[in-house]
């Protein structure tokens, strides 16, 4: 899910994305909070060659995220982006069982939207910077501990009337260790309105991270290396013209040095005003 790799921001973009109805701006003076928990776990990975294997050691990994996803427009084409991660953290071997609870990466950027025809589509670009709030000092890590930026670009547009669709890539940096790691994050999102203001949706996340340091963990949350993808589908009922409950479930179908196994979240939308 990032499974298995640092929680935000890439997964929480990849889960935001398919909750709202579609990249679009948000309005000036309005908000969107998006709290959200996601839960992965994995026993088995993708080994270098992309076989599957258990993880070292009989391990096993399971991660459980709260997060709160907010967006407020600043102008009609401008609006602010933050994500506040909290993270619980499972790691098992048969040397050792950890287990540790915390704030993770904190990222707050800006996303800037352009219009391309008569506000159908949208190419949106989006950059951020990333606070680690917790420091590396016993096992299992939260994540790298490193401050990081992330740019990303998408084209949001509709497909027919009620299906929308967003292309997106990302390029993540983090800066404190001169391994990185560098990270490409691609994002493939097809949704539909369905009758009684129901939404469902169907997402292709690719990611590669590149670093020289090779190692493989048990903890699979550090390691910096690696490659996978994913496929998920969500469900979404708007219950108001200001709240869309979404549940999803995303699985990882192919991988380098990556975690393998299902996910679930259950990701709420809120409006204001």
């Amino acid at each position: 899910m990032q499974n298995k790799r640092n929680i935000s921001p890439l997964i929480l973009l990849c889960l935001v994305s398919s909750a709202a109805n579609a990249d679009w701006p948000i309005g000036k003076g309005r908000m969107i909070l998006t709290p959200s928990y996601a839960y992965a776990s994995a026993s088995r990975m993708f080994d270098a060659n992309g076989g599957i294997v258990a993880v070292p050691n009989s391990g096993k990994f399971t991660i459980n995220t709260l997060s709160l996803y907010g967006a407020a427009g600043l102008s009609r084409k401008t609006d602010v982006i933050f994500n506040i991660p909290m993270a619980s953290i499972a790691s098992s071997s048969i040397f050792a069982k950890d287990k540790k609870s915390g704030v993770g990466d904190i990222f707050v950027g800006m996303a800037f939207h352009f219009p391309v025809k008569e506000l159908t589509s949208y190419f949106t670009l989006k950059t951020a910077i990333i606070l680690p709030v917790y420091s590396n000092v016993t096992m299992p890590y939260l994540g790298y501990a490193s401050k990081g930026a992330f740019v990303g670009a998408s084209y949001s547009f509709n497909v027919q009337k009620k299906a929308y669709a967003i292309v997106e890539g990302v390029y993540t940096r983090y800066f404190d260790d001169l391994e990185g790691p560098n990270q490409y994050n691609l994002n493939l999102i097809y949704g539909v309105e369905l009758g009684g203001s129901n939404n469902l949706s169907f997402s292709f996340n690719h990611i590669t991270s590149v670093s020289d340091n090779k190692t493989v963990s048990s903890n699979l949350i550090i390691n910096k290396d690696f490659m996978y993808g994913s496929l998920s589908a969500s469900f979404g009922k708007k219950i108001s013209r200001t709240l869309l409950p979404t549940v999803k479930t995303f699985y990882s179908v192919y991988g380098r040095n990556a975690g393998q196994g299902l996910g679930v979240a259950a990701i709420l939308s809120i409006k204001i005003p």
